[in-house]
């Protein structure tokens, strides 16, 4: 027998023994047996909620992530140069990081903390902190009834407002006293140790409110209070109906309450605050407490090393500039407040009151 044969006869060997292996286990199986216990019920579906990937995409796609996200880029506060420098030093994180803000509004604390990051979406709304699909939703992480202010006091636009969460930031950091050690005497010397000794800038919260201004000194009365503008609240007129995370204001969003409006510049009253500002600014150089920036503006000279001193009268007028600066939009968001406050920095420098 040749080693051919003898090959196949052993594969067909195997085989067989293969087919008989298969039928003897098959010929094995036992009987089916009872039933096992019925498992637990499932969790029911949340009724009339639409968990659908087409939902989802609502807003997980490219085109409003992308839009979204370089909106929120336009807020100083989402880029992370701005959060590096300042968002994780306590005093200053909790509006300058998303980690502190958020723990500054969960806890009432601000912290110090090595590691942060610029704002985003989370920063401000709830979106999904709650497990429930019911609860999915672009709630704001600030729906309080009134805002604590650093200066002392609370403000709001009501109960719930969504402008409370903007106040939560955008209020003075400090109030005159803080350089002026002896604030109920018009006539004291003060000394100007930092060119940030203003209130600290976006104090928009406290100006629209007609508050934040020194007026201790001058006989123009600053006791304007709200005006309408505090009623319409932030978001109507810098987000609009779109819900524009740029936050910058559109002459779309005055056209409800100033009908055929073509531009900021209302009446001329815009134009006419803005010019009376411009005057200050150069009489403020003149003093020698600021200089040109060479960018359309003027910086403050004062620094530890080279107070700029004042007397109590002259402080009043470099606070109430301040106070205008700090406000980039203060023409705009209380005029009758910011008309009154120009005519008492006039004043108090000795310069002729401009006539509204």
């Amino acid at each position: 027998m040749n080693n051919s044969t003898r090959k196949s006869l052993l594969l067909s060997w195997f085989v067989a023994l293969s087919v008989l292996l298969v039928l003897s286990l098959t010929n094995c199986e036992g009987p089916e047996g009872p039933a096992g216990p019925a498992g637990a019920d499932g969790t029911h579906g949340s009724d009339g909620t639409d968990i659908t990937e087409a939902a989802c995409l609502t807003c997980h796609n490219n085109d409003v992530i992308i839009e979204k996200r370089y909106e929120l880029n336009m807020h100083d506060h989402a880029t992370m140069a701005n959060s590096l420098s300042r968002g994780g030093r306590e005093g200053c994180g909790r509006c300058h990081s998303h980690e502190n803000f958020r723990n500054y509004v969960e806890t009432g604390a601000d912290m110090s903390l090595e590691t942060v990051t610029g704002l985003t979406c989370k920063s401000c709304h709830t979106l999904h902190d709650t497990s429930e699909v019911d609860s999915f939703s672009f709630g704001l992480v600030v729906d309080t009834s009134e805002v604590d202010f650093l200066t002392g006091g609370t403000e709001t636009f009501g109960d719930g407002h969504p402008a409370n969460l903007c106040i939560t930031c955008h209020q003075p950091r400090r109030d005159y006293s803080a350089y002026d050690t002896t604030p109920t005497v018009g006539t004291d010397s003060v000394s100007i140790t930092s060119s940030h000794a203003g209130p600290h800038y976006g104090m928009n919260g406290s100006l629209i409110f007609g508050k934040g201004a020194d007026d201790r000194n001058g006989t123009v009365a600053l006791n304007q209070g709200p005006m309408a503008h505090a009623s319409a609240g932030c978001v109507s007129c810098h987000m609009g109906a779109n819900s524009n995370h740029e936050f910058h204001p559109s002459v779309d969003n005055c056209e409800s309450c100033h009908a055929g409006a073509s531009d900021f510049d209302i009446n001329g009253a815009a134009t006419a605050m803005h010019d009376a500002i411009v005057a200050i600014e150069a009489e403020l150089v003149a003093i020698g407490w600021y200089e040109d920036d060479g960018e359309g503006g003027i910086s403050s000279l004062a620094s530890s090393s080279a107070p700029l001193e004042m007397s109590g009268v002259e402080y009043t007028a470099f606070r109430n500039y301040n106070v205008l600066h700090a406000d980039h939009g203060s023409i705009y968001h209380n005029p009758p407040y910011v008309k009154a406050i120009i005519n008492n920095i006039e004043e108090n420098l000795g310069l002729s009151l401009t006539s509204w």
